[in-house]
């Protein structure tokens, strides 16, 4: 049987916390915009807080997917307001929501880094 290890529990509290924040964030975008589409990210991040408090062997690969989720919305956004920018558009009413995706795209590197260096599947003999 495998499950995942965290050599850094550091890491793990801060991935649970973090996972705990974003699923409120959406809910409460759910619950003020009546909106379904941010249901898909609530539960993207439920199955992988999941697998995370489970240990199960696909936590790894579920903290990558979502690290890449992360970089992506951060980084379009970014590439979006990068393109008003240069065609000459004023982006100043949205420089908030630049700064939150900087700090979204910036999450996501580093989650992603942290789970390539401390986070093993090991193989455990139970029966």
């Amino acid at each position: 049987m495998e499950k995942t290890f965290f050599k850094n529990q550091i890491f793990q509290i801060c991935i649970i916390a973090l996972l705990g924040f974003f699923i409120c964030w959406n809910l409460y975008a759910f619950i003020t915009t009546k909106s379904l589409v941010s249901l898909i990210p609530t539960i993207i991040q439920l199955i992988v807080l999941s697998l995370i408090l489970m240990k199960h062997k696909h936590a790894k690969m579920g903290i990558n997917l979502w690290s890449v989720l992360l970089m992506l919305g951060g980084g379009l956004v970014i590439l979006g307001k990068l393109m008003k920018f240069f065609i000459g558009d004023d982006i100043t009413d949205g420089l908030g929501k630049l700064v939150l995706n900087i700090l979204i795209l910036s999450a996501g590197i580093i989650i992603y880094n942290f789970n390539q260096k401390t986070v093993e599947v090991i193989r455990t003999d139970e029966n």
